[in-house]
């Protein structure tokens, strides 16, 4: 064991030693507002499973507000149709919500999936997203069904897409405390992920009209989530050409999606199948 620097305390000597910090504690939203307002450049800290890692790396915060005492942001709030999302809601709490379950319950079966026991035990949905890693799943998912992030800045309050969120080198500024996934004209969605950790495959399907919109967001380990989509002049599933949809959505895919464990065109061929598969499997209860 070692002192940490400046006497803040013990750790291993494998672990990086942090200099003291200013800790928030909050318990409400207006708390958690109000202690973001008052420090905006803190490191927020919900299950922590992410930032642990990232303290080791070399991460030395001045303050960090914990977010854990927020009650308001771990529950799925039903707004007929708009679901919104609890930023603390953890891999396990989440996908087990009672609202999440009735009004969309493929995505909680999806959600459920992923991780390990004691990751899901943790890790939050607003962690997830907001640490902005590849390898995360529920960005995938999130991005297909076109949900949008509420976050608490200084400015007030502003929604983010998922598309924003990974653009430049950090974060959007502000709180995540909520996230909306529309359900309006939603057909159905789907999360294909055995081929993972090459890739996996989000899927959501949306009436336009008398079409469809078969959108596709596709992530992998290491490639950050790209996403496609296609019009279908159809008026259900049923109608529906799964392959040559497959092929349309795959061959929108950037030359940014290959790497050294699977060329662009490999990472095509696979997208193009697997969303076949996934089309025709669904589109036979349709069509029963």
């Amino acid at each position: 064991m070692r002192n940490q620097v400046l006497g803040s305390g013990l750790l291993a000597g494998t672990q990086t030693a942090l200099a003291p910090f200013e800790l928030y504690r909050p318990r409400s939203a207006e708390e958690a507002v109000q202690a973001y307002h008052e420090a905006p450049d803190a490191t927020l800290l919900a299950g922590s499973t992410d930032l642990v890692a990232r303290f080791r790396e070399g991460l030395s915060p001045r303050a960090v507000i914990a977010l854990s005492g927020v009650t308001a942001w771990r529950d799925v709030i039903d707004d007929g149709d708009l679901l919104r999302l609890g930023a603390l809601a953890t891999h396990h709490s989440g996908p087990r919500d009672l609202v999440l379950r009735e009004r969309l319950p493929s995505l909680a079966d999806a959600w459920a999936r992923i991780a390990t026991v004691r990751i899901r035990a943790r890790a939050t949905l607003g962690g997830n997203l907001m640490a902005r890693q590849s390898r995360y799943e529920t960005p995938v998912m999130l991005a297909a069904l076109d949900a949008e992030l509420e976050l608490s800045a200084l400015d007030g309050e502003r929604r983010v897409t998922l598309a924003q969120l990974w653009r430049g080198d950090s974060a959007p500024a502000g709180v995540l405390h909520h996230v909306r996934v529309p359900l309006a004209n939603l057909v159905l969605f789907d999360y294909e992920r055995s081929m993972r950790p090459l890739l996996t495959v989000a899927l959501a399907v949306r009436t336009r009209g008398s079409a469809l919109r078969v959108t596709a967001t596709v992530g992998s380990e290491y490639r950050r989530p790209v996403t496609v989509w296609e019009d279908v002049d159809a008026p259900a599933l049923s109608g529906v050409d799964p392959e040559a949809v497959g092929r349309a959505l795959a061959a929108q895919l950037p030359d940014e999606i290959g790497d050294y464990v699977g060329s662009a065109a490999y990472r095509r061929r696979v997208v193009a199948v697997l969303i076949r598969r996934r089309l025709n499997a669904l589109a036979r209860p349709a069509a029963a």
